[in-house]
Order: C-alpha cells, then sequence, then structure tokens
C-alpha cells in the first residue's frame, strides 16, 4: 500500500489515482519537498536525477532565488560551489567577488555569503573531485562542513573527518578553523606574506608555515617571498592558477597543476 506525504493527497487526476502533491510542493506524491528548493537535495527528493542547473532558497537567505549547478552522481544531492575546467576564468578575485560569487558553467564560486546560508541550514558533507595532469580522477569526501558568516570572515569552522575517503585532500584539514582570505584582504595572523597574494587564490590560508624558510623551490605547494626563502600558506589551492607556477598552480595534497575541480555539499543526515 502506498503512503502518501503529509505535504500529499491521494486523488484521481486523468484518470489515474495515486499521489499528487499539494500546492507549493513537488515530487512523487510519496515525496513532497517545498518550493523553492532549499538544495539540490531537495531538488533530487523531487524526482530530478539530471545533472544541472536549478534555482534553490536556503532557509532564511534574505535575497531572491538563485540558481545552482546540481550534481546527481554518487548517490545525487550534491549542491556545486566551486568548478575548475579551464584557465578561461581568473580565480585571482578580491573580496567582493569571492563573497558575491563570480563565473560561469565551466568555472565558478558561488559565493560565500550563499555558501554560508546552505551550510547553516543542514548538517552538510563536503566531497571534492579532481582530474590530475595526467588524467587519473581522484576524490575525497569528509563528514561535515561549515563555513561562518561575513562577521568571522567565513571562517570555515567545521570540517569533518576525511576517513581514508578517496586518495586526495588530506591537507585540507590544516584549513579547518581559518578565515578566509584574498589578496586584497589577507586574514591570516602572518606577518612576513599575503598567503592569498602568493598563492594567487582566495581561500582559508593558514600560518602554520608562516616562520618557515624553506630552501627547497621544487615543490608545487610552495612559493618564495624573498631571495632565498619558501614558504605555503595551504596544502590544498583549489582556486590557484590554472597550469601556474609554484606556489600559484592548482594542487591538492602531492597532485601538481590539477585540471579539473569540482566541490560540492550534500546533507549527511
Amino acid at each position: 500500500m502506498i503512503q502518501c506525504s503529509t505535504n500529499a493527497v491521494c486523488d484521481v487526476k486523468n484518470k489515474v489515482r495515486q499521489c499528487y502533491c499539494n500546492e507549493g510542493y513537488e515530487g512523487d506524491g510519496e515525496t513532497c519537498v517545498s518550493l523553492p528548493y532549499r538544495d539540490c537535495q531537495d531538488v533530487y527528493d523531487a524526482g530530478h536525477r539530471q545533472d544541472g542547473v536549478y534555482t534553490i532558497m536556503p532557509t532564511g537567505w534574505p535575497g531572491l532565488p538563485f540558481n545552482v549547478s546540481c550534481n546527481m552522481e554518487n548517490g545525487g544531492g550534491w549542491t556545486v560551489f566551486q568548478r575548475r575546467t579551464d584557465g578561461s576564468t581568473s580565480f585571482y578575485q578580491n573580496w567582493t567577488a569571492y563573497k558575491d560569487g563570480f563565473g560561469d558553467s565551466r568555472n565558478l564560486w558561488l559565493g560565500n555569503e550563499k555558501l554560508h546560508y546552505l551550510t547553516n541550514q543542514r548538517n552538510y558533507k563536503l566531497r571534492f573531485d579532481i582530474t590530475t595532469s595526467g588524467g587519473r580522477a581522484e576524490y575525497a569526501e569528509y563528514t561535515e562542513f561549515q563555513v561562518d558568516s561575513k562577521s568571522s570572515n567565513y571562517t570555515m569552522n567545521k570540517l569533518g573527518a576525511h576517513n581514508g575517503s578517496g586518495n586526495t585532500g588530506y591537507n585540507l584539514i590544516y584549513d579547518k578553523g581559518n578565515q578566509f582570505s584574498t589578496h586584497d584582504r589577507d586574514n591570516t595572523a602572518c606577518d612576513r606574506f599575503n598567503c592569498a597574494e602568493l598563492h594567487r587564490s582566495g581561500w582559508w590560508h593558514n600560518d602554520y608555515a608562516c616562520s618557515f624558510c624553506d630552501g627547497n623551490e621544487g615543490y608545487c605547494n610552495i612559493f618564495q617571498y624573498n631571495s632565498s626563502c619558501h614558504s605555503r600558506c595551504t596544502g590544498e589551492n583549489l582556486n590557484g592558477v590554472y597550469n601556474g607556477g609554484n606556489g600559484e598552480m592548482i594542487f591538492s595534497t602531492d597532485y601538481c597543476n590539477v585540471q579539473y575541480v569540482e566541490m560540492k555539499i550534500r546533507p549527511s543526515s
């Protein structure tokens, strides 16, 4: 026996008796979600199984509904907030651009303000997929992810366990608890250099290597900050320069000059 959703009625339409969602809801009658959708999980639960652009409105969002890319693979319901496919869009952007979002369908940053409202309405997990310079597909998943408000400079205040899910992204844990920084608004405590400037990316940069003076310039994740010293501010520079130089390029853990990235979230419960 079919059990209708509490937001549906059993009725006959076009000679078909089944559960039909009430006005203001969408779905198959057994599952009905309110419109507009809160995220891509709501889109998925409403019966949409194709990747694409959908309109959502997170709980408490003060603006108008906005479009997001939804990824329906790997269980479906993933809300994409970052994507890199080529070098046509620069990610060396200022604070306002990262706050509001920028890009197109090929290369995008959804916006820190939207990401804050999204990740604070439900409990979310994080996943990112990369394609290495050699063409190999890798991924990482984390059990929790949350971004705080503008008043905290969009601190990454939650990042759950990696738990061996995937085979990259092991260094993202060092960015947990850090404020977001851009080249025109450096929110790290390092007084030796501007992390976002030298990594050429807006990111949750950290200052744990601020005092480092590494003479070895052979690693893709380190930049030169004076005549003899090299250092780094992150082990995951997913917003770096497409085909960039050392310290500036897109890198993840041990993978240099990553050629594709997609970061996304999905409710964890």
